[in-house]
């Protein structure tokens, strides 16, 4: 193993030796070295390359933990339907081309996409509008327990309380 070593090495000090005074092949070695660095040393990183996905099922689990810290709860089950689904304001570039005739000049504006590492830049996400909520929760017997099921529920997900549906759970065995 060690001869293996040694002659790369004995390569290595001849090709180096070869090129010496080759100042362009240090400014390319220099050039290379600091791209590298820039570009992260061609690593993707996972997150850069998914597109993040809107969980409806967070919604519903975060508003049942919510509910069920209600003085009077017990165990709550979540469904919420929403409008449509998560669209994205992807960043766009104009460009103004102008080109000229004899008879007439026209101007027109081309748009695209601004791209990085081959995905459109998005500048933010626009969550789907909750449609309606159905909430089963033991203790939605008590009016006062209810009402402030509806109530927490139309303030975290901004809709009318007409659309909130609270039903009495029953308690498993």
């Amino acid at each position: 193993m060690f001869m293996g070593v040694t002659k790369l090495n004995s390569n290595l000090n001849e090709i180096l030796k070869k090129y010496a005074n080759n100042k362009s092949l240090y400014i390319i070695i220099i050039i290379g070295v600091v791209f590298m660095l820039v570009s992260g040393g061609g690593q993707r990183h996972e997150d850069d390359t998914k597109a993040r996905v809107y969980d409806i099922y967070s919604d519903e689990e975060r508003l049942q933990q919510i509910l069920s810290k209600i003085d009077g709860v017990g165990e709550v089950y979540v469904m919420i339907t929403y409008y449509g689904t998560t669209s994205y304001d992807v960043a766009f570039e104009n460009r103004q081309n102008n080109s000229e005739s004899e008879q007439e000049t026209t101007k027109s504006v081309e748009s695209s996409a601004i791209m990085h590492n081959g995905t459109p830049l998005v500048k933010g996400e626009v969550y789907p509008k909750a449609k309606g909520v159905v909430i089963i929760a033991e203790g939605a017997e008590n009016a006062e327990v209810k009402k402030a099921i509806t109530d927490a529920a139309t303030a975290a997900l901004e809709v009318a309380s007409y659309k909130v549906c609270v039903l009495e759970g029953k308690e498993r065995n």
